[in-house]
């Protein structure tokens, strides 16, 4: 493929998009944090299903991509993860719409402690 300057504008507008993301510091990202990861019942049964709660605010946040290793109905594991906000609420089980919702977060890095 040759350069012209007949695409050169669209050849500088993907290398522009490409780099931006990594020119901007991600506020969303969380350092590795402690946690627990727990389970609220079977979703089919208006329960919430697999979360995690972080240690250092208390607060409980839904995982996207958590990984099967983790997902047991007696879970209660410690666990070291990194975290980034998708900037999504949801609302599990049978609080519908109403209240405050749960950040809907994807898993970056998790390890058992």
């Amino acid at each position: 493929m040759t350069l012209t300057m007949k695409n050169l504008p669209g050849f500088l507008l993907l290398i522009l998009i490409a780099l931006q993301p990594a020119c901007k510091k991600n506020a969303d990202a969380v350092g590795e944090t402690m946690a627990h990861i727990r389970f609220g019942g079977e979703p089919a049964l208006d329960g919430i299903g697999y979360y995690i709660v972080l240690d250092s605010t208390k607060e409980a946040v839904m995982p996207i991509n958590l990984p099967s290793g983790y997902k047991q109905e007696d879970v209660n594991a410690a666990v070291a993860v990194r975290i980034v906000d998708t900037g999504k609420k949801v609302f599990p089980g049978m609080a519908g719409t109403a209240g405050p919702g749960m950040r809907e977060v994807y898993i970056v890095t998790i390890r058992k402690l």
